[in-house]
């Protein structure tokens, strides 16, 4: 089975996330399972890790002949990863050696359990949703990614005034929020930016669409769940003439005449899952519902 690995490439990466990122190298071949580094994430390690990973691993630029992708880091990572991994159907398994980690859900501690139960195919793959976002002006590919597992987030460009938004679903007038800005999420992103703003939680699997505002100015507007059937359109008015479109946190600014649409994708992303491990119990642990933090002071 081959193996691509990917991990965070900021250059203040500490000595302990290599030491990470090294260990679930180690723990691939000790498996069995034949490792591929791409290229520039080889390139961003320090010299001494890749002269201890060149005879373990190749160095390739595609995911060719690739079974599994592994992505080493937090949720950051994981998405960076997805947009790598992108229509190709390759399984991604998320390891977490971040901070709250819902996307890279497996934490490091159990790395080597769960590459020995892949390898013995005792592992299932849920397909998540993406969202496509697209404008009515034409801009040049490399511009945009088009495609977010988490969100598209509609903000101010600066800290001028708040936005007008005029969002339609299916061509039908919804509303205008004056409001900091929209984020409009999968269920997978339900537990991403959407959740720090009141957003609904929602099981990943469920065929929706989510939208919140950020900072409202109407303490009557609430999150808003619709069938991911649903297109949603927008239309900004802002007091700059400008606004910023994120789309899985990476931002561009556009002009305030550029409508924006958002629906479903057109293909999804396969994330690997351990057999017996559910949603459910990542919500309980990372949110830590119903833990008593008075027994952890005793």
């Amino acid at each position: 089975m081959k193996f691509a690995l990917f991990g965070s490439m900021f250059p203040d990466r500490t000595v302990k996330a290599v030491e990470q990122i090294e260990g679930v190298c180690l723990a691939i071949k000790r498996h069995g399972g034949e490792l591929v580094l791409p290229g520039d994430f080889f390139q961003s390690l320090p010299p001494s890790v890749q002269q201890r990973l060149v005879t373990l691993s190749e160095v390739q630029e595609s995911l060719s002949g690739v079974d599994m992708v592994v992505s080493v880091g937090g949720d950051g990572t994981f998405l960076r990863t997805a947009e790598t991994v992108g229509d190709s159907g390759i399984p991604v398994l998320g390891i977490n050696t971040g901070r709250l980690g819902f996307l890279a859900a497996i934490n490091y501690a159990d790395v080597d359990e769960t590459l020995e139960e892949v390898m013995r195919n005792y592992y299932r793959v849920e397909e998540r949703a993406l969202l496509k976002m697209s404008t009515d002006e034409t801009f040049p590919p490399e511009y945009f990614n088009e495609y977010a597992l988490n969100e598209v987030a509609i903000l101010k460009q600066d800290t001028a005034s708040m936005l007008s938004i005029h969002a339609y679903i299916n061509n039908d007038y919804l509303t205008s929020y004056q409001a900091d800005g929209l984020v409009i999420s999968t269920p997978t992103g339900s537990t991403a930016y959407s959740l720090s703003i009141g957003g609904a939680i929602l099981s990943p699997t469920i065929p929706s669409i989510i939208l919140s505002a950020i900072a409202p100015h109407n303490l009557t507007s609430r999150s808003l769940v619709v069938d991911d059937s649903s297109i949603i359109s927008i239309k900004v008015e802002s007091r700059s003439h400008m606004y910023l479109v994120s789309v899985d946190g990476q931002s561009r600014v556009l002009d305030d005449s550029v409508a924006v649409q958002v629906r479903k994708g057109d293909y999804t992303l396969c994330v690997v899952k351990r057999v017996g491990h559910t949603f459910y119990e990542t919500l309980r642990d990372k949110l830590m519902w119903g833990a008593d933090v008075r027994k952890q002071k005793e």
